[in-house]
């Protein structure tokens, strides 16, 4: 049987958060991107300045409150932080976290290095679930939790999601951690073999039993990982609010929004990227 990994301490090599703080002329890139300066066309001479010595080397900063490492060499969602001006997600953080309740539990599905999973519990979650399957986007989620300090509230699992209990291959897509996926059969990169799980079984193994928000973002696998959840979990366990990213939904084998609308789920908003959904409370 193939178990997920749990959080463990960040290697003792790996320098402390601040070591890779921008310096000399990356700094003031920086401050002219906090201006609000790199957007449109002029985000790709940033990125061009940024990249025009060929270092590899890691950024530390503060965005939304949240201490993060960035790699921004091979994670598309790690260079729009360090060099976009628009904030991330902006819509789908407000929307997030206008529904968590403070004290609430967040279930981060495609948590890559934490954004959404450090920033709700920064804004008051009791406790976050973060799932990512891919090492190496793991491994920088890990280390994000520990910088903040956040290993008590923040449970890392690192695990795909899905119908059962096995090994699947997963492709990291070139040049994109965040683009992986394990059913889209034109991504070009390395193979690998991970676990996965359903998810029912992660959050009964770990005894949570509500969840009051929750973001999905699997490359087109959501209906893989979702519709068995509703089948089989109860209704108690039925997350509240939901971001669900739909723009892979070419490749999904079973329509998963039409499948939660018919369960009740209400639709709230929609963007390029993303759904949110609503499950009403009952009254009391």
């Amino acid at each position: 049987m193939n178990e997920s990994l749990e959080i463990k301490p960040v290697s003792t090599n790996a320098p402390p958060w601040g070591t890779y703080r921008p310096t000399g002329y990356k700094r003031f890139l920086r401050l002219l991107v906090k201006l609000g300066f790199s957007h449109g066309v002029t985000k790709r001479w940033f990125q061009r300045r940024w990249f025009s010595s060929g270092e590899r080397t890691p950024v530390d900063l503060v965005y939304h409150g949240v201490k993060f490492r960035l790699h921004p060499y091979d994670n598309i969602i790690e260079t729009r932080i360090l060099l976009g001006s628009r904030a991330r997600d902006d819509q789908e953080i407000r929307m997030l976290l206008e529904n968590l309740p403070a004290g609430g539990v967040f279930l981060d599905v495609g948590a890559n290095i934490g954004y959404y999973s450090l920033i709700a519990v920064a804004c008051g979650a009791y406790r976050a679930l973060a799932v990512e399957p891919i090492p190496a986007a793991y491994e920088r989620l890990a280390f994000n939790i520990c910088a903040n300090g956040f290993q008590d509230r923040v449970i890392a699992i690192q695990t795909a999601l899905g119908a059962e209990r096995k090994t699947v291959c997963l492709t990291v897509a070139e040049g994109d951690l965040g683009g992986s996926s394990i059913v889209k059969s034109e991504i070009q990169g390395q193979q690998l073999q991970v676990p996965m799980m359903p998810l029912a079984e992660v959050l009964a193994e770990r005894r949570i039993m509500k969840v009051d928000a929750m973001k999905i973002d699997v490359e087109g696998m959501e209906d893989l990982v979702l519709c068995p959840f509703y089948e089989s979990a109860q209704e108690a366990l039925w997350p509240r609010f939901v971001i669900m990213e739909h723009v892979h939904g070419k490749d999904w084998k079973q329509n998963v929004l039409a499948f939660m609308l018919d369960r009740g789920y209400e639709q709230v908003g929609k963007n390029r990227s993303n759904v949110f959904l609503r499950f009403p409370r009952k009254p009391a």
